[in-house]
């Protein structure tokens, strides 16, 4: 009995520190590509750009997406309710995968 406690208590640590370092990591990969997205639109004419296909990579958001469904799945194996970090990170890194696929779209019409 104590090692089931145990060990969901262990899944529980873990499903929290993974589902906040999803939120951390989600939330600074949104803003940084909001910022970038921001910047990179509106000088798609310029010649600085003409060169050369700039877009937004689209692997950070799919790093943070992985560990809040890492963190998701623990959470749901340790039957406490700390998924919602996870979920949270998920949903920023969604958002970010979105902007990078639409700023890949906007320079590759050119």
């Amino acid at each position: 009995m104590s090692e089931h406690r145990l060990v969901s208590r262990a899944a529980w640590w873990l499903a929290l520190l993974l589902g906040q370092a999803s939120l951390l990591f989600g939330m600074m990969v949104a803003l940084g590509w909001t910022l970038a997205f921001a910047l990179i639109l509106p000088q798609r004419g310029t010649p600085w750009l003409a060169g050369q296909r700039l877009g937004l990579p689209i692997e950070p958001p799919l790093i943070g997406l992985a560990i809040g469904a890492i963190g998701f799945v623990v959470a749901r194996w340790s039957h406490q309710p700390v998924a919602r970090f996870s979920v949270a990170g998920m949903i920023f890194s969604a958002l970010s995968l979105a902007i990078a696929f639409l700023s890949i779209a906007a320079c590759s019409t050119r």
